[in-house]
């Protein structure tokens, strides 16, 4: 029997990915408790997870990615870690189970809309442009998804308006969006850091 444990600051979601994994492959997992170096996989949640939360789980163990759609903002984490694979709710049970396998076997598994994403020149493009943002860039952009006003963002980082709206001509010019839903959008699908910031 293969131990995995699952990494999600949602109990309720690690229940119902064990139940979903024990249903495609009866009898054949149990879940740990607490994370061990003794597991033989473990599954990140990337909707609890952030990237930068991830070095407290990097290992020499088989890691795969959970998500509840694949969505291009995975890609940043297959390029920063050693992943073995992505599942999600929208996936077949067949590509969820082959994912699992190949893992368990310490090798990499991506179904075809992962592979179709990974290679995708336009989310590459567009990870590489947000990974351009500098920290005072990606620190805005965080307050900006939290819906703060120019003034309140000014005020918590100590700066002018007039710089903040400097440093938020530069993102939108960088990432290249033109209004600033298309913007957050953008950065929701594009970016996990961001995603997980929320």
């Amino acid at each position: 029997m293969k131990e995995i444990f699952i990494v999600s600051k949602n109990a309720s979601l690690s229940n119902y990915l064990f139940l979903l994994l024990d249903e495609i492959c009866p009898n054949t997992i149990s879940l740990g408790s607490e994370f061990a170096n003794s597991a033989d996989l473990i599954i990140i949640d990337s909707e609890t997870i952030s990237p930068v939360e991830m070095e407290a789980y990097r290992r020499e163990i088989p890691t795969i990615l959970f998500g509840f759609e694949l969505r291009p903002a995975l890609i940043q984490y297959t390029t920063q870690y050693d992943i073995n694979g992505i599942i999600s709710l929208s996936m077949e049970a067949s590509d969820i189970l082959k994912t699992l396998q190949v893992a368990l076997e310490n090798d990499i598994y991506y179904n075809e809309t992962m592979i179709g994403m990974l290679f995708s020149n336009k989310a590459n493009a567009i990870a590489e442009r947000i990974m351009s943002l500098t920290d005072r860039e990606n620190e805005i952009l965080i307050l900006m998804m939290k819906d703060l006003t120019n003034e309140e963002i000014a005020q918590n980082l100590d700066l002018s308006v007039r710089t903040v709206n400097a440093h938020k001509g530069n993102i939108m010019r960088k990432i290249g969006s033109k209004t600033t839903s298309g913007l957050i959008q953008t950065l929701l699908n594009y970016s996990a850091n961001f995603r997980n910031s929320l």
